[in-house]
Order: structure tokens, then C-alpha cells, then sequence
């Protein structure tokens, strides 16, 4: 009974993440409420997981708060084009919806979708190169870029996660309302994590300098 209360017991470990992906969940939705500051918000989430899978583990709250201060200006830069560019997005879609028809319309769907694939697929690289590596925006987007298509598995795989509450919004309304409790208590956080357990071998290749990507 005793060994089932010890720290090293597998199970309370899990119990113990578990509950510091709680509390990671519920700093990057209270940081977030600003709307501006959803990048700095997202870049501090993502360093906190990718300090848990590199066993580079701080206190939380310290993690936290040091990475969203240190990446604010950066993120919250990269965060703002990304909205003016889904804005945009949107806007194209609503443009033809009113302009267009036929086999014209099907044309400006299918680039607006290619472009917005794009998007999604840089910008799922983007956030989590800005927590991890000291570069200027230049550099962070261009190895966001060369990432994407090398790692093109992975791009898809985490821009799956990205999505994912487009997915379910897109695939049903009340099967999305149904999960919203699941995003309120964990969800972004184990998003988080599960993206940067998908980038971590990238960064380790990366860090080896066994790529061609140039960090720093």
C-alpha cells in the first residue's frame, strides 16, 4: 500500500501530469482572454510541454510566466499576422460565396483551401520553434517553412491537432458543444503536449546538427 502512494509509482506520476496539464490549461485560457496575447500564451503553453518531455522541468507557474514574458513581442507579432491572414481567409470565402458560381467558384475554394493548408501547416511549426530557439522572425519562419514540407508526415499529423476543433465543429455542432468541457479543463494543454511530443525528435535532430535546418 505504501509503494502505491510513492512518487515513483507510475501511476501517481500519471495522476501528477495530468494535474499540472490542468493548471497549464487553465493559465494559457486566462492569458489568452486578451485575444492579443493568445501568441505569448501559446509559445509560454509549449515550452512548459516541451520542458516536461526534455525533463527540463521547472516550477510551473515560473516556466510559464518567464517564457510568455521573454516571447512576447516575437509571438504576439507571429500571432497577429496569423489572424490578419485567417481573417483574410475568411473574407475570401465569403467573397465568393456572394460573386462567384459554377466551376469558377469550386476553382477559389480549392485555393483558398491550398493557401489556408499552407497556413496551418507553417504556423503548427511556428509557435513552437519561437518557445524553444532564440532566432529572429526571419529565421523562425523560414524554418517553420522548410520543416512543413520536410517533415510532412508530422506537418499533417500536427495539423490534425491544430484543427481538431474545427474538425469536430465542422463535423457536428452538439458533438463540439459536448466537448468544450474537455478544451475548458485539459484540452489545449494535452494538445500541447502531444505536439511537442511529435516535435521532439525533430529538435533533437535539429539540435545534433543533423539537419539541414539552420537554427540560430
Amino acid at each position: 500500500m505504501h509503494n502505491l502512494f510513492h512518487y515513483e509509482n507510475p501511476f501517481i506520476q500519471f495522476l501528477v501530469r495530468v494535474g499540472d496539464l490542468m493548471i497549464l490549461n487553465a493559465l494559457f485560457i486566462l492569458c489568452s482572454l486578451p485575444v492579443v496575447t493568445l501568441g505569448a500564451s501559446l509559445t509560454a503553453l509549449h515550452r512548459v510541454t516541451q520542458n516536461m518531455l526534455f525533463e527540463q522541468e521547472e516550477p510551473l507557474l515560473k516556466a510559464f510566466f518567464r517564457a510568455f514574458r521573454q516571447n512576447f513581442r516575437q509571438s504576439t507579432l507571429a500571432w497577429l499576422v496569423e489572424l490578419v491572414v485567417i481573417v483574410s481567409l475568411v473574407c475570401d470565402v465569403l467573397l465568393v460565396m456572394a460573386y462567384f458560381d459554377g466551376g469558377l467558384a469550386k476553382a477559389m475554394y480549392i485555393l483558398v483551401a491550398v493557401l489556408a493548408i499552407l497556413v496551418v501547416g507553417v504556423f503548427s511549426y511556428l509557435m513552437p520553434l519561437i518557445a524553444r530557439y532564440e532566432n529572429g522572425m526571419r529565421q523562425q519562419v523560414n524554418n517553420a517553412v522548410v520543416l512543413a514540407i520536410i517533415k510532412l508526415p508530422k506537418t499533417v499529423l500536427l495539423m490534425l491537432l491544430n484543427l481538431l476543433p474545427v474538425i469536430l465543429l465542422l463535423i457536428s455542432v452538439p458533438v463540439f458543444v459536448q466537448t468544450l468541457i474537455f478544451w475548458v479543463i485539459i484540452g489545449f494543454a494535452f494538445v500541447s503536449f502531444l505536439t511537442s511530443s511529435i516535435l521532439k525528435p525533430v529538435f533533437q535532430q535539429l539540435e545534433k546538427g543533423n539537419n539541414s535546418v539552420t537554427i540560430g
